[in-house]
């Protein structure tokens, strides 16, 4: 192959890629979409697939779009931004069906709902933003270099709001690599985490910088807290905790939950489809009051809460010590009796396992999926486990290893939490 191929994108893969064949030679190429004609350089070659770029677009695909951020194919924190919303989910459906199909050897495969996002862009409630001098921003696809923004379009009004107050005090943040922005829309506050070049030890303050942060955040309304990132722990100044609301129906009524998101703490960055998320797991589970759940890699509480409200009991397992301190916290905060959490890593915890045999198991772990704990998910034998994941091929995997164990895949939703990216969210429901 050569530079200089005009060639027809046949479907998309995992990463983002459009996908066409040159003498029977798969070709990925980025910032392509189906049905374009387009040329192309071949920019790797490797034993089974090559790597292409677009140098021209020959006939558009009817589902290419003109993408709004002028960074667009140069920043890394978009893929998709020319493919129109309304196909972008069926396009993930298709490749998700390939992925169980060919990583987790599934024959028969439920049908895959796919759950829009409300907002195509302005969903993102955290951020994360590399800093190098009065550079703030993403990394360039592939490299170390900061494209440099003043606005991001998938992100949070309140957090463009908070990036042009930054770039209004580069001085300020010149010890910081990378600053993350976390809102609460809700509560239209934000805080910074700071993740300094040089970390603090835990009982030594840099007191210029904490003069300066107390000063900002007084001079900011819109910021309640700033978290800098320690050897071991945060030296917190203000409020750097934020909260979030959860409102589901409790049979004839609405009850919201609320939750305390910390520093350290992960939160879901799209609380629309979050939302869409508690929903689906509740939905799948039908939890009823006399059984008992066990819900793994649980975070602050966010489905253990949930699901507790309908179940007997709820066991939320999470290795974080600071997401434990808050699910706790909003265990009582929301009078909730029934749920517990242990603070452990999965498998050591399910190898000393006592507390009986759980009706169900949920599970949301993080992108390399739950490969070392299958026997032991499968070893408490229990009727449902309802697998959330962010990433579809090791989620595909460990689709097999369950079977392999007896579980079928049942139910299967696409929840699309990250739109104008490749990612996707999906909840599956396995039985006996």
């Amino acid at each position: 192959m050569n530079s200089g191929l005009q060639v027809k994108i046949e479907s998309m893969a995992f990463g983002g890629y459009g996908v066409a064949r040159v003498d029977g030679k798969v070709l990925f190429i980025p910032y392509a979409v189906t049905g374009d004609e387009v040329r192309i350089e071949v920019t790797g070659e490797k034993k089974r697939y090559s790597m292409g770029r677009v140098v021209g677009v020959v006939e558009p695909s009817p589902w290419r779009v003109p993408p709004p951020c002028p960074h667009f194919g140069v920043c890394g924190g978009c893929q998709w931004q020319h493919i129109d919303n309304s196909s972008q989910g069926e396009m993930k459906r298709a490749i998700l069906c390939d992925l169980l199909k060919r990583l987790g050897s599934l024959d028969k495969i439920p049908p895959v709902d796919v759950v829009p996002s409300p907002k195509p862009y302005g969903y993102r409630v955290r951020v994360q933003l590399k800093v190098r001098g009065k550079a703030f921003g993403y990394y360039q696809e592939g490299t170390r270099r900061i494209i440099d923004i003043s606005h991001c379009p998938i992100s949070h009004p309140l957090i463009n709001r908070i990036i042009l107050i930054l770039r209004g005090q580069p001085d300020g943040f010149s010890n910081i690599e990378e600053i993350e922005i976390n809102v609460s829309p809700e509560e239209e506050k934000g805080v910074l985490l700071l993740h300094p070049l040089h970390p603090l030890h835990p009982h030594s303050h840099d007191r210029r910088f904490e003069h300066f942060a107390k000063q900002f955040l007084q001079s900011q309304p819109v910021l309640q807290g700033i978290g800098m990132a320690a050897k071991r722990g945060w030296t917190l100044i203000g409020d750097p905790s934020l909260s979030l609301t959860v409102p589901f129906p409790e049979g004839e009524r609405e009850r919201n939950l609320s939750f305390r998101i910390s520093p350290g703490s992960f939160s879901q960055v799209n609380p629309e489809q979050n939302q869409k998320l508690i929903d689906t797991v509740l939905e799948f589970s039908g939890v009823k009051n006399h059984e008992k759940v066990l819900d793994l890699y649980a975070g602050v509480g966010n489905l253990t809460l949930p699901l507790a409200v309908h179940a007997g009991e709820v066991f939320g397992v999470e290795e974080s010590r600071i997401a434990v301190k808050d699910a706790t916290y909003n265990t009582v905060r929301n009078g909730v009796r029934n749920a517990r959490f242990i603070e452990g890593e999965v498998a050591e915890v399910l190898k000393d396992w006592k507390s009986g045999r759980p009706d169900q198991v949920v599970l949301d772990p993080p992108r390399t999926g739950c490969k070392k704990v299958v026997d032991r998910i499968a070893g408490l034998d229990p009727g449902k486990i309802i697998y959330v994941s962010c990433e579809p091929s090791t989620f595909a995997r460990d689709l097999r290893l369950f079977h392999e164990r007896g579980y079928s895949l049942r139910k299967l939703r696409l929840i699309d939490m990250f739109p104008q990216t490749y990612h996707m969210e999906v909840v599956g429901l396995l039985t006996h």
